[in-house]
């Protein structure tokens, strides 16, 4: 500590590990996109938890552009955004460049069932569901899955 204080930023604040949560291979680069605040800083400290530093976006549009310039391994899409639904976003998204294959995934309350999951896989691209409120041990899962697949 200077005389002036802690030179310590936020970013440099550790982040309590979970067990459960922890990830033994590269990390992938991540966009969570969720329009409502507290559920998105709640995913972004999952994330950090993981050891894994989330872009972010609050809107459709944002979260196109972000993903056409930073090209993250996984895109974390709410389902309901106000201007445009999940499903249009991943669409949106698979058309950037047929090279650019990131995993896809929708958060939803209310898409359960899997009718609406395999058609959401087969119209529009979506590779994983996760149910709202999305879980650590769910979290965790899906940076597995998307590890596992980059091997």
């Amino acid at each position: 500590m200077s005389e002036r204080g802690s030179n310590m930023s936020l970013a440099e604040i550790a982040v309590p590990r979970v067990p459960y949560l922890e990830v033994t291979t590269a990390l992938p680069a991540v966009l969570v996109v969720e329009d409502e605040r507290k559920l998105r800083w709640s995913l972004i400290e999952q994330f950090r938890a993981m050891g894994i530093e989330a872009l972010t976006a609050s809107s459709g549009y944002e979260a196109i552009r972000v993903a056409g310039e930073s090209r993250p391994d996984l895109i974390l899409l709410d389902g309901l955004l106000p201007e445009m639904h999940g499903f249009e976003i991943a669409r949106f998204i698979r058309r950037i460049d047929v090279e650019y294959r990131p995993h896809i995934a929708i958060m939803t309350a209310i898409y359960k069932h899997t009718r609406y999951q395999n058609e959401a896989r087969l119209k529009y691209g979506i590779d994983d569901y996760l149910i709202k409120p999305v879980l650590p041990q769910s979290l965790a899962g899906l940076v597995r899955r998307v590890q596992a697949a980059a091997r």
